[in-house]
This record gives structure tokens, C-alpha cells and sequence, in this order.
């Protein structure tokens, strides 16, 4: 069998060829949720090396597959379909954010737009909405009468070649493309020249902030800053309107307008030292397999998504998790995996969450909220979530990952 393609070493921020290992998974799962057909255990795994540029300090997976990426997303599993009030709130809100920009009735693309909640969203409000979605577990029936029309291809998708759009919205899709530049172009060749464009993504300064070790995942290939962002926009032809912070600083949202290509320096960054940022995270990776060793008894894990999946990968071989909540519909009769095996998702109910010892909140961005939920069926024992301890906002919920 031959190696995997790595993903370029050039850095795609200011080109250096030279960078540094902060962190690294030997084996780590690739999806979130096992898709449907793959049961070779040893097969659904990746490698993470993330790496620093020791030019302008931006981080990325250098052990990402790009040869495999169309196959990877294409089988992927519609994950962080919103199944709470907050998540459907969050939804609402970014939609009425768009269309306060937009014109009436604009025509609208969305790019990666997975179970396509977005885009419902603003197709109540728009002359039409294209989709352009990868994963073959998203059918056309899903829009039927909607307004919503799915293109299912990778962007740029052939079938919405050469038509401009009043807007384009691409959210949590740049960190999995392995070369920003043209697909950044190929945003920008998508917009007209009065509309407006919303980027969002996760933020690299958050995880900088907070030493968060389950914030890297295998189909995550870059980590941007923020000024990193910026500059990338600058060169694809792409003007800043506003900045959002997003879900306290974990995301970042940017409303863009169409201007002629910038030529931009990538300045080098002062402020990370590859050997401190890469000794915080080891220390992250510790505290958190002592704590779960110190547990005695069943631990079940809350979420099925990717910080779930970062944890397996981390610590299946030397912890067992009994049980994974979640209240996504769609993932019955799915389940999760890891090194050790697999675990069938399950909704939440009482007798089930009485049999454990201790609870893990992988949805750490709704943990709060998980929380509330979980005392209310009677679950009395300690709970923990993957959100890394900040310093300047100590949660109500104890970090698995804290001192």
C-alpha cells in the first residue's frame, strides 16, 4: 500500500517550507460518526501532525490526505444538524444577519452547507437558494418545495459554472480545503460585484488562548488566525466589512464585499513559541488521562461530533466508554469509533445515564445546556466537559482538562 499524500509543506499563508511538530496523533478516526458500509475496524483513520510555520506561525495538519479528500467528504455523515433550541436560535440568527446586507428576494449560495439548515433558513426570504453539498447522505428530497436546490459536488461545482450570486455564504468549509487560494477564487468568481459574501470558520487564536487539544481533528487541515484570514481575503479579492466573534471567541465570522485582488506580506508572528505551545498541550493530554483514570466505574461520552472524535482517538486505548449520547434523529442504529472499537449512539434516558459513573459533555459549546438537561433526568454524578479551562472565564461545568 502506498503512503498517503501529505498535505504540501509549503505554508499557504506566506510560502515558507519550514515548520514545526506541536502535535501528534498516531491513529486518529477520520469521522465523527462511522459512515454507513465501513465496517473494517482498522480502516476510517488518519494521522495528525500538526505543525507550526516557523515563518508566520500558521498551523496546519501536515499528515492530511488530499488525495483522498473528495472520497473523505463525500462519505461523510451530516454532523451538527441543530437539535436544540440554541443550535436552531444560532441557525436564525446568522440568517437574519445575511439578509439585513442583501437586497430583496437575492439569489443566494451556500457552500458546504451540510444538512442544509442554513440554507432553509434563508430561503424563506430569497428569489432561490443554490447548495452545493459533497456528502451523498444528503438527498434533493430533503428541499423538495423549499426553494433550495442541491448541487451534490465539491466546490466549484460545474452545474453553477459562471452564474454570480447576490450572496455567498461558506460556513465551517475552509479549514478541510487543503489549498485556500483558488478555492477562496473561486468564492470570489461566485459573487456579484454589489453583493456580499459571509466566511465563517474556527478561530486558531482561540485555540492558541485556551491550549485546546480536542479543537484538532483529522478533517480539519489548516488552523487560521485571525490576521491570517485577513490576509488570504485581501489577496482573493475580498474586503472586510465586519468581524464577528462567534460562540465566545471559539469562531470567527467575516462579512466580505467584492474588490480588486490585494497583494498582502504575510507578517511573521511574535507571539508562539512552538516549544511552550507544544509543552501546554502535552500537559493538556496528561491532566486528562489522569482524571479519566481516577474515575471508577462506567463514563459515557455526550455529543457524537468532533471533539467526541479527537477524545477517542486520544485516550480509547487506555480508557473504556460505555455509553454516547446524543440527540441527533438521524444518527440511530450509528455509532462512534476509535482504536479499541466501537460504541452505538444512543438518545439520553434515565436508567441508562443512572448505570454511569461519570459524564463526559463532548458537545462542549452546549454544555451548559447539556447539563441542565442531563440533572433534570437524574443524573447525579460528576460531569465534565471538553471545553479547555480559560483563565479569564472559568466555567460552571469542571474541564476535563483542568488542574
Amino acid at each position: 500500500m502506498s503512503e498517503p499524500a501529505a498535505t504540501p509543506l509549503r505554508c499557504v499563508v506566506c510560502g515558507s517550507g519550514d515548520a514545526v511538530t506541536v502535535w501528534s496523533v498516531a491513529r486518529s478516526p477520520m469521522h465523527a460518526v462511522r459512515p454507513s458500509g465501513v465496517a473494517d475496524h482498522a480502516s476510517g483513520f488518519g494521522q495528525l501532525d500538526i505543525a507550526t510555520c516557523t515563518k508566520c506561525g500558521h498551523l496546519s495538519n501536515r499528515a492530511f490526505d488530499a488525495d483522498a479528500a473528495d472520497e473523505l467528504y463525500g462519505a461523510l455523515v451530516l454532523t451538527n444538524e441543530p437539535v436544540s433550541a440554541g443550535m436552531i436560535a444560532a441557525v436564525d440568527e446568522t440568517a437574519a444577519l445575511i439578509m439585513r446586507h442583501l437586497k430583496q428576494r437575492p439569489a443566494v449560495l451556500e457552500v458546504g452547507g451540510g444538512g442544509g439548515a442554513l440554507s432553509l433558513a434563508l430561503a424563506r426570504r430569497s428569489a432561490r437558494v443554490d447548495l452545493v453539498e459533497p456528502s451523498r447522505a444528503l438527498g434533493a428530497e430533503r428541499f423538495a418545495g423549499t426553494g433550495v436546490t442541491l448541487h451534490r459536488a465539491m466546490f466549484p461545482a460545474p452545474t453553477i459554472a459562471g452564474r454570480r450570486f447576490d450572496a455567498v455564504v461558506c460556513r465551517q468549509v475552509i479549514e478541510h480545503v487543503p489549498e485556500p487560494a483558488p478555492f477562496l477564487a473561486a468564492l470570489r468568481a461566485s459573487l456579484a460585484d454589489d453583493g456580499i459574501a459571509y466566511l465563517e470558520l474556527p478561530s486558531a487564536d482561540d485555540i492558541l488562548r485556551r491550549h485546546s487539544i480536542v479543537d484538532f481533528h483529522y478533517p480539519h487541515v489548516h488552523y487560521y488566525r485571525r490576521a491570517e484570514m485577513e490576509w488570504l481575503l485581501a489577496r482573493a479579492g475580498f474586503a472586510i466589512e465586519e468581524v464577528f466573534d462567534i460562540k465566545q471567541g471559539h469562531d470567527m465570522g467575516f462579512l466580505l464585499r467584492a474588490v480588486k485582488p490585494l497583494a498582502r506580506e504575510a507578517r511573521a508572528s511574535s507571539d508562539i513559541s512552538p516549544s511552550e505551545f507544544a509543552a501546554a498541550l502535552a500537559e493538556r493530554r496528561v491532566r486528562a488521562a489522569q482524571r479519566l483514570a481516577a474515575i471508577n466505574g462506567p463514563i459515557a461520552l455526550y455529543g457524537a461530533n468532533a471533539y467526541a472524535q479527537a477524545l477517542l482517538g486520544l485516550y480509547q486505548d487506555s480508557t473504556r466508554f460505555d455509553a454516547m449520547f446524543d440527540d441527533t434523529a438521524s444518527y440511530a442504529g450509528r455509532c462512534v469509533y476509535g482504536p479499541a472499537g466501537k460504541i452505538a449512539i444512543e438518545p439520553p434516558g434515565r436508567e441508562r445515564l443512572a448505570g454511569m459513573a461519570a459524564l463526559v459533555i463532548a458537545a462542549y459549546l452546549h454544555d451548559a445546556e447539556i447539563a441542565r438537561k442531563i440533572a433534570a433526568m437524574g443524573f447525579r454524578g460528576p460531569v465534565y466537559t471538553l471545553r479547555a479551562p480559560d483563565p479569564e472565564a472559568p466555567g460552571a461545568i469542571a474541564s476535563l482538562f483542568a488542574p
